[in-house]
């Protein structure tokens, strides 16, 4: 079934991830198949305006777009906003983002898939 392009995957986080601390931020990736890889977010939900039952989301095949981009930023950081677009073969995430440092950035990923993991 081909997916309508103004509808979000039953993975998304409709409602909005604003103001979820991002826990941490790892990288998973196979010794033997560079294209195996796995980004893992926790999160602690607990202030979010909406999507409180979020405790991990798992981006596969991803590639960090921004250039020159340190994961470590992530950690401890919070959610502020995010625009999901669909390319075809491929999904494109655009993060906005305070560091712990209350710093706002950027992150722009391409992924595969996604997993959104629930209470």
């Amino acid at each position: 079934m081909k997916q309508n392009r103004n509808q979000t995957p039953e993975w998304y986080w409709n409602h909005g991830l604003h103001d979820a601390n991002i826990i941490s931020a790892t990288k998973k990736e196979s010794d033997w198949n560079p294209d195996d890889n796995c980004l893992i977010f926790k999160i602690d939900c607990d202030g979010a305006l909406f999507e409180a039952d979020i405790t991990e989301i798992r981006f596969y095949n991803f590639k960090i777009k921004t250039n020159d981009f340190d994961i470590n930023l992530l950690n401890g950081g919070w959610w502020l906003s995010d625009e999901l677009s669909d390319k075809g073969d491929h999904y494109f995430l655009d993060l906005k983002f305070d560091t712990a440092k209350c710093k706002t950035k950027h992150l722009e990923l391409a992924f595969k898939k996604a997993e959104v993991i629930r209470l």
